[in-house]
């Protein structure tokens, strides 16, 4: 009896392995079933999967030369890729050269979407959800290029970094994704078609050929840095909030800043600081742009959420001056200086070294004219027709020149006699 149940039994399990394996043929051939219908109806025009979609539903390896390795979606394993066969979106994809052979691999996401990366590269595919028709590179080291239709519809792909995104995305493009000590670098080259980058508290609205830019991040994203290297866009930062108030009805609320639209040129750059209120616990922001020359333009700060943590801009633009110009503007500063300070020709009047404030508003008194000599200290000169000195008990002569007229008396020392 007992033998006959353990009999049982092991047909029983052999038979349930049985069917684990085959289930698993199955679900890998209709994988790689569905991967090539959806490929078939892109290439071809037909079908469901043609009909919005230029997507298949799994990635395929078109090409996978040196050491390519993918580890596929809740399996922590690296297996090696497979050249031609399908993988779930979620799916994490590296390549490291080996004995001096650089890797080589080229992913399709569908008949048009090619991913071509070559040396050290790791990225991963993000997973969707059943019905959505868009796809997702994340980036993790290394150099990836895109090729992407040129009639690419906007929102259908994007590309990942820790701190920003790229989306609507057409035609070619290339990242290089480098980890850093305290953060990140990333460079992002639109060569045609376009594409838009989002990242916090700026976007790049548009980004065309031969659009450039370098982005550096911190690992707690508390500082972004911008460069612009090459053509010409510009670049859209956030204020913050004000407060807006209607006066006919007389309500006050919060509402957004206009955002400042900097122009970028190439060596054009941005800065943003973020830092946590240790009060509130807001995110503090400041913002300062510069030019190719290094010339700060702008510069504001505000506090998330907090209309009345606003400075507004602090940085008011001032003509470029060149160093001919200033000297030419110093030297002319001097004359005009010199010539207020020195007196008019033939003027004995002493120049004052401050000003002076007056009680009453009139105008400067001039200087006394000096005191005649007095005949004890300087013998006058003697004249013939003068009368000799009178002598003792006799009356003074009268002055012989009647119409002589006394000395007027120094402007301000009789100012009471007036």
């Amino acid at each position: 009896m007992m033998w006959k149940i353990s009999t049982k039994m092991g047909a029983i399990a052999w038979a349930f392995a049985a069917f684990c394996v085959v289930a698993s043929v199955f679900a890998q051939d209709e994988g790689q079933a569905a991967g090539q219908a959806g490929e078939q109806a892109a290439e071809g025009g037909q079908g469901p999967a043609a009909a919005d979609k230029v997507f298949t539903s799994l990635f395929k390896f078109k090409r996978a030369r040196g050491v390519v390795e993918v580890r596929r979606p809740d399996d922590e394993r690296w297996e090696a890729a497979v050249e031609g066969r399908y993988y779930p979106l979620g799916s994490s994809v590296r390549t490291r050269p080996e004995a001096g052979a650089s890797a080589k691999v080229e992913v399709a996401f569908g008949a048009e979407c090619l991913l071509l990366a070559e040396g050290a590269v790791e990225f991963a595919t993000r997973p969707v959800e059943i019905g959505e028709n868009s796809r997702t590179v994340e980036l993790r080291s290394g150099r990836i290029d895109l090729d992407l239709p040129q009639t690419l519809k906007d929102g259908l792909f994007f590309v990942a970094a820790p701190y920003f995104t790229c989306s609507d995305m057409s035609g070619k493009s290339w990242f290089v994704y480098n980890p850093t000590g305290d953060g990140d670098e990333t460079r992002v080259c639109c060569k045609t078609g376009t594409m838009t980058l989002n990242g916090r508290h700026y976007k790049i609205a548009r980004m065309t050929a031969a659009n450039q830019v370098c982005i550096r991040s911190t690992a707690d994203d508390l500082f972004s840095w911008i460069r612009w290297e090459d053509g010409a866009s510009k670049v859209v930062l956030s204020r913050g909030t004000v407060v807006d108030k209607n006066f006919e009805t007389g309500e006050v609320k919060d509402v957004e800043a206009k955002p400042l639209e900097f122009g970028l040129l190439p060596g054009n750059a941005v800065k943003i600081f973020r830092r946590r209120a240790p009060v509130g616990g807001n995110m503090v922001v400041a913002v300062m742009t510069f030019d190719a020359a290094g010339e700060i333009q702008n510069r504001y700060v505000f506090a998330e959420g907090r209309s009345n943590v606003n400075s507004g801009e602090l940085v008011v633009k001032q003509v470029a001056v060149t160093d001919e110009a200033k000297n030419a503007a110093n030297e002319k500063s001097a004359e005009s200086a010199v010539a207020t300070a020195a007196p008019e020709a033939g003027v004995d009047e002493p120049v004052a070294a401050k000003p002076v404030k007056r009680e009453v508003e009139a105008p400067a008194p001039e200087p006394a004219p000096e005191p005649a000599p007095e005949e004890e200290a300087k013998p006058a000169k003697k004249d013939e027709n003068a009368e000799p000195p009178a002598q003792e008990g006799q009356k003074p002569a009268k002055p012989a020149d009647k119409g002589a007229k006394k000395p007027l008396p120094a402007l301000g020392d009789d100012m009471d006699d007036l």
